[in-house]
């Protein structure tokens, strides 16, 4: 079997250096036509400079987690609700830029979340399922609303788990008990979202 070819952004992969700092990892080099726009707990996020395109590198305990989301992407490859995937590596994914807040900003801000963008979360969820995939870790951070409303979700390689997760479920409950309440707050401030998230996965 021929050896992949070095693309563009295979180089660009492979200017990413991650420090170990307490099991934490922090990028300590990249490329300067890469702008950070993301960390999470196994992946850093980067803007392509000039292009509406997101390189992913996974930090190195987790880079069998790229080989699982980029098959998940491939699944829903034909939804509008999931960015297109250009590109994966052994340890890395080139996809779609969404511009556009995620429902953490949204509460972060102040930008109302509308009970459509709820129901378009169950259509993309529900689409996902019927390409044999199991939606899991649905959070906050993980699904953004456009300026034209339209919402997206990225960040999926966890769709390839078999057990059930009730966290969508959860969070949509709450959403119907308490959102639309007087006693809601205009702005969530975001050492309480970190907060009630902390006891969650606690507690789950």
């Amino acid at each position: 079997m021929m050896p992949n070819p070095i693309t563009l952004y295979h180089s660009y992969a492979k200017t990413v250096v991650f420090q170990e700092d307490k099991s934490t990892y922090h990028v300590k080099a990249h490329h300067p036509d890469l702008t950070i726009c993301g960390v999470g707990r196994s992946a850093t996020a980067f803007k392509l400079k000039g292009e509406p395109l997101v390189l992913k590198v996974f930090y190195p305990p987790y880079e069998n987690i790229a080989e699982q989301e980029q098959h998940n992407y491939r699944k829903v490859k034909d939804s509008s609700y999931y960015p297109t995937l250009y590109e994966s590596g052994s340890n890395y994914l080139v996809i779609d830029h969404i511009d556009g807040h995620t429902f953490f900003q949204c509460l972060e801000e102040g930008i109302p979340i509308l009970p459509d963008y709820v129901q378009q979360v169950d259509h993309a969820l529900s689409y996902a399922k019927k390409k044999g995939l199991n939606p899991s870790d649905i959070h906050l951070h993980n699904l953004l609303v456009t300026k034209d409303d339209r919402v997206h979700i990225i960040d999926i390689a966890r769709f390839s788990q078999t057990k059930t997760c009730y966290q969508w479920n959860d969070l949509k409950a709450g959403y119907y008990k308490h959102y639309h309440k007087a006693y809601f707050p205009s702005k969530v401030p975001t050492w309480m979202m970190n907060l009630v998230a902390s006891i969650y996965r606690r507690v789950h």
